[in-house]
């Protein structure tokens, strides 16, 4: 397999990972009741909707030899809001086993994306996509500890909500 059809692999590995992304956040906004979550979960589905967007034309200017552009100012994580969940969103989410499910699931994703696009920015030699890929590995890192958090906070009354308590 030549580097190109290496590479050209990899972009639609990362693409199917956005999408299952985009699909979970899908999900469980439209499962969620409360503002505040549903909001949270359909701008992370945006984000991956636009990893993939840009992934998406990446693999289409390599499949026609065609020399990759520049990172777009769009996937600055830099621009990215610093984001302050309050105690009634983790509550909110660990009163809920679909919501605490996907949180669980998506840090998942993001971990396996992280790895993904760190393994390859460290393969690549073009700069523009070298570039690339350590923006998206920064955006999942960022989408990575913000779950984290979320999920270590709504544990405590996920466990509550199901009446588990430690022997």
């Amino acid at each position: 397999m030549t580097q190109r059809e290496e590479l050209l692999l990899a972009l639609k590995k990362a693409m199917q990972g956005e999408m299952d992304s985009v699909n979970l956040y899908k999900n469980a906004a439209n499962h969620a009741k409360d503002p505040e979550v549903k909001k949270f979960f359909s701008e992370r589905m945006n984000e991956e909707q636009l990893h993939y967007n840009h992934i998406l034309e990446y693999y289409k200017q390599i499949s026609n030899n065609q020399e990759p552009r520049g990172v777009s100012q769009e996937l600055e994580p830099e621009k990215m809001e610093a984001q302050i969940f309050t105690n009634d969103f983790m509550k909110r989410i660990g009163e809920d086993h679909v919501l605490f499910s996907a949180i669980s699931t998506a840090l998942l994703l993001e971990l396996r994306a992280m790895e993904h696009y760190a393994k390859l920015e460290a393969e690549q030699k073009h700069p523009t996509l070298k570039s690339f890929f350590a923006v998206m590995k920064k955006y999942e890192q960022i989408h990575y500890d913000d779950l984290a958090k979320i999920q270590k906070e709504a544990e405590e009354y996920y466990w509550q909500v199901n009446d588990w308590q430690p022997f």
